[in-house]
């Protein structure tokens, strides 16, 4: 089934109104997306900085991360309650008084500052780098929910444990927290991160096996393998359809997208269960965000490639690095990313984003100059719809 939105048809008016369109309105459409993490919103001064920078270095839109891993920098339930929102303030909030909303904050600036705001949310995997503080975290009020391994042992709280996307209870409730940050914000865009499994090895907690049984008739994902890598991308799918439809439903002109593995067929299908390319030709995203997290020019063109011809009339975007992946004290040279950027250009895709803020500041820091890689403004592309 598709979720595409119908095409509205254009009346002759409205292209006259068109022409006569504002200066900003007739610039080239170029999606020049930032990612900014949670830690970089700690304070009203810290929201402001990361508008200020943002503008100055010629982007147009900003990914904002507002669900880190199961907590809230927003004020959940904030307008009103038709959502179950139960998730606590963040830790990176602590010094904050308690009516401080990064979100609404974030939102007001962006928008006066030209700029497109989209809450960045973590799905599925739901600790960092410790076991949470508070004891209203979900991994304390429905530890049932956190995903096993094949053999069947329970994830840590530390370090990256994960709900499990095979209990249909977990898909709800994230849904349910994804709609009552959008019903209550005026976003431009829902950007899902970590919407997938995370790899072959886990998602065996007690409920996502007797779903598996009920729904296959197979006894176990050992004696059904085929099935059982099925099930897994259906059930992912599912979710970005339910959120999908729930986003639009509140808000139709919403850009709702995901940050997926590149390598549409190879690791995102077969690893951590993306059927991306799905979830494209049915309507459920107007956004793809390639994560092409790689230094090799050949690599990233081959990626959007395929991304562009499964668009189905999505955008598509690239994610790129400004810090080497595998050597994290390296910032990538400002040549090659202007170069990487003009084979996003040369691909046919929508633009790029960029990871992350952090990055952007340290080479600010380090006295490189904000406007090193877009030299003339564009406008974020809408999809087609």
């Amino acid at each position: 089934m598709s979720f595409r939105r119908p095409l509205t048809l254009v009346a002759p008016a409205l292209v006259l109104l068109a022409a006569a369109a504002p200066a900003e309105q007739r610039l080239t459409p170029e999606g020049r997306a930032l990612w900014v993490p949670a830690w970089e919103l700690t304070s009203p001064a810290a929201v402001d900085r990361v508008v200020d920078l943002a503008a100055a270095a010629g982007f147009n839109e900003i990914f904002l991360q507002v669900r880190y891993r199961g907590d809230a920098l927003y004020l959940p339930n904030r307008l009103n309650d038709l959502h179950f929102n139960p998730e606590p303030r963040s830790e990176y909030l602590a010094s904050q008084p308690a009516d401080f909303d990064p979100l609404a904050r974030a939102c007001t600036l962006a928008h006066a500052a030209g700029l497109n705001l989209h809450a960045w949310v973590v799905c599925f995997e739901i600790t960092g780098g410790h076991a949470p503080y508070s004891p209203d975290h979900v991994v304390y009020r429905r530890p049932e929910w956190i995903t096993r391994d094949s053999a069947r042992r329970s994830l840590p709280l530390g370090h990256r444990c994960w709900l499990d996307p095979g209990v249909p209870a977990v898909r709800d409730y994230t849904a349910e927290v994804l709609a009552d940050i959008v019903a209550n914000y005026p976003l431009d865009g829902l950007h899902l991160d970590y919407v997938r499994y995370r790899d072959v090895q886990t998602g065996y907690a007690a409920a996502a096996l007797e779903e598996f049984r009920r729904s296959t008739g197979a006894a176990s994902p050992e004696d059904a393998p085929a099935a059982w890598a099925a099930w897994r991308r259906e059930n992912i799918t599912d979710f970005v359809a339910d959120v999908s439809h729930r986003a639009h439903e509140l808000r139709p002109d919403l850009v709702v997208s995901a940050a997926v593995y590149a390598e549409r067929a190879a690791t995102a299908y077969n690893d951590v269960s993306q059927d991306w390319g799905r979830w494209l030709a049915d309507g459920l995203l107007d956004l793809v965000v390639t994560m092409s997290y790689f230094t090799e020019r050949a690599t990233i063109v081959h990626q959007l490639d395929d991304a562009v011809r499964h668009a189905e009339g999505a955008l598509v975007y690239a994610g790129l690095l400004l810090r080497e992946l595998h050597d994290e004290r390296e910032l990538i040279p400002a040549v090659a990313l202007r170069d990487w950027i003009d084979a996003v250009r040369l691909r046919g895709a929508d633009g790029t984003a960029l990871f992350s803020f952090s990055d952007l500041l340290e080479r600010r820091n380090a006295g490189l100059p904000l406007d090193e890689l877009f030299d003339t403004p564009t406008r974020p592309p809408v999809p087609d719809w």
